[in-house]
């Protein structure tokens, strides 16, 4: 029953590699098995409305999208709604595996080398201690970018952040104007029942719920802050500011939706959509300021294809500044360092790297014993109804944000918490686990107001190589003694009447035990778990900063395109001026909606 194929109307095929070796030899025969049945399964396969790569690109096309990540995707699907204009898409990596449609999965594909661009940080000196200061940051190699790995989490921000981004420069980019285009894109299945139709939509390509399978643990976790005065609450992007949730994520019917699955396979059957695949833009070719055409490389060939109307570089805050530097556009001095020809003196080009960085902390259930969730009972219930915990991300589907004691703007909470632990990522098929082993779970504390600032630039002039990133992460005195003050309240959290009597939690014995006793923990245990257990989260942006014309650290207008190079247009997080309170997904998609919009108005 397991291997038996669906009848699908187009043919069944592996997309991806396979996920069952990441779980270890130990676990590798039920792994393998299951993998089988998810990849005979036509509606997590989708082969019908999969995209065909074009091996031989026309010469020109109206406009070449470069990145076909998590707003390249978008970009590319809206512009091509218009019949008469030809867009290309050029993607390095490969289409989504199947195996990363169930949301359990959602780390599988990070450190591989056929879908993760495997990228570290430079040498830290005040976090990832750990880890020799260098931190590691997971970003999707392959069609739909970032939004294939991570956990799908549904989170805008708040008003104030995008009330800031237009008061210092971004106009037009209020949250009064930028809220429809959260609406454009988002087809929401609880409303009425979760969130409210004042704050959501739908009828968009994404659809946004709720997971179908949620741990005990995780609703204990949202009451039991309420302990703390943190009350639960339905909705955090509605207009609540804070509090802790279930949080609804980019999902239906048991299965992740990334952008390309939601934007691209719709329009994959449109003759005026081209999607080029496993090939690396290395540059976009300027002449007399204004872009002509891209230049790529494919099975290590060199070629390029004409623009006739616009370029958009959308391949992510790392790589979207790489590709800029490579075109001889950003700071003059690093291009001639590289003997790279002078397009456009840009200093702002790779600066004002952000991200959200924060630690974790390890608890012990003494009251749990640690089972696991992947068992064949689980398996079956995913195989005959797309729920259980193989539907679902675990704890992670829980998340707290609030104000710190050291908060500087309570319109703009300073932390969030997010949790680990109750996942079904891997198993052998059995259900006793180690029944003498107790459960373990991680909170993660995370500053959401970071000061500190980072650069990326150019390591070589080589298309292949990655860029150097320097996030400067806790060089700021401030975000450290937030980190220090979220993780008391972490403590005091797993602390609570609730959890404690229902499940036992203490902190894991000899956790961090370098920085002192994880059960009697001081200031100085926090700091230094804080600066050895970094947690740098996915949310990089600001290297290609949106602003005005005279701010000498913008790389593109309030209409994302680039300051004095004609033709040429940035969207994606990278244009962000300051980063959102809140996952960075949804905003990344209300960007490229508002970004293809643009074009569409310039060329009506």
């Amino acid at each position: 029953m397991i291997r038996n194929p669906d009848s699908c109307p187009c043919p069944l095929r592996e997309y991806g590699p396979s996920m069952a070796s990441v779980c270890g030899s130990q676990f590798m025969l039920f792994m393998t098995i299951l993998e089988s049945y998810v990849n005979g399964r036509c509606d997590l396969v989708d082969p019908c409305n999969r995209v065909r790569s074009k091996t031989n690109p026309d010469e020109s096309y109206d406009f070449v999208v470069i990145g076909g990540g998590t707003a390249g995707s978008v970009v590319a699907a809206r512009l091509s709604e218009n019949t008469q204009w030809k867009v290309l898409l050029i993607e390095a990596g490969g289409d989504e595996p199947t195996a990363s449609t169930l949301p359990a999965w959602f780390a599988a594909y990070w450190g591989r080398t056929e879908t993760d661009w495997n990228y570290y940080t430079e040498k830290q000196t005040k976090a990832c201690l750990s880890q020799s200061g260098k931190c590691y940051w997971p970003r999707g190699k392959m069609l739909g970018g970032t939004s294939v790995i991570n956990g799908m989490m549904y989170m805008r921000g708040h008003q104030a952040d995008y009330d800031g981004w237009a008061a210092n420069g971004a106009t037009g980019w209020s949250w009064e104007e930028v809220f429809p285009y959260y609406l454009k894109s988002e087809d929401n299945k609880e409303i009425g029942s979760v969130v409210s139709s004042n704050y959501h939509g739908v009828g968009g390509p994404l659809p946004i719920q709720r997971f179908r399978y949620t741990p005990q643990f995780a609703k204990d976790i949202v009451e039991a802050a309420s302990e703390l005065g943190y009350p639960p609450t339905s909705d955090l992007n509605a207009g609540t500011v804070t509090g802790f949730t279930i949080a609804q994520g980019f999902n239906n019917q048991g299965s992740r939706y990334s952008t390309s699955r939601a934007y691209i396979r719709p329009a994959s059957t449109r003759s005026n959509l081209h999607v080029m695949l496993n090939s690396l833009v290395s540059r976009v070719i300027v002449d007399k300021n204004r872009v002509t055409g891209v230049e790529y490389i494919v099975n290590g060939v060199t070629k390029s294809v004409r623009v006739n109307k616009e370029a958009i570089i959308s391949g992510g805050t790392l790589n979207s500044p790489k590709i800029l530097l490579l075109s001889g556009i950003g700071p003059a001095d690093t291009l001639k360092k590289f003997n790279i020809p002078v397009s456009k003196d840009l200093p702002g080009v790779g600066q004002n790297l952000q991200n959200h960085v924060g630690t974790s902390f390890d608890f012990t259930l003494t009251k749990e014993a640690d089972t696991p969730e992947l068992t064949w009972a689980s398996a079956m219930e995913y195989i005959k109804e797309r729920k259980g915990p193989l539907s679902a991300t675990g704890l992670s589907q829980a998340v707290g944000i609030i104000n710190s004691p050291l908060v500087r703007n309570t319109l703009q909470p300073d932390v969030q918490y997010f949790f680990y632990g109750y996942t079904a990522a891997c198993g052998n098929g059995g259900n006793n686990g180690k029944i003498k082993a107790r459960r373990h779970f991680k909170i993660s504390p995370i500053a959401l107001q970071p000061q500190s600032r980072g650069y990326l630039t150019l390591k070589s002039a080589n298309p292949s190589d990655p860029p150097i990133m320097q996030p400067n992460y806790l060089s700021d005195v401030h975000e450290l003694n937030v980190l220090v003050e979220a993780s008391k309240i972490a403590y005091r959290l797993a602390n609570t009447t609730r959890l404690r009597r229902k499940y036992g939690i203490v902190p894991t014995k000899g956790y961090a035990s370098e920085c002192g006793d994880s059960q009697k923990p001081t200031e100085e245990f926090f700091k230094c778990v804080a600066q050895r257990y970094t947690e740098p989260e996915n949310h990089q942006i600001g290297t290609c900063k949106m602003g005005a014309s005279e701010d000498s650290t913008a790389v593109v207008d309030p209409q994302l395109k680039v300051y004095g190079i004609k033709g040429l247009r940035v969207i994606d997080a990278s244009v962000m001026p300051s980063l959102p309170t809140s996952n960075t997904q949804a905003p990344v998609i209300m960007i490229a909606e508002r970004g293809a919009e643009f074009i569409r108005n310039t060329y009506s």
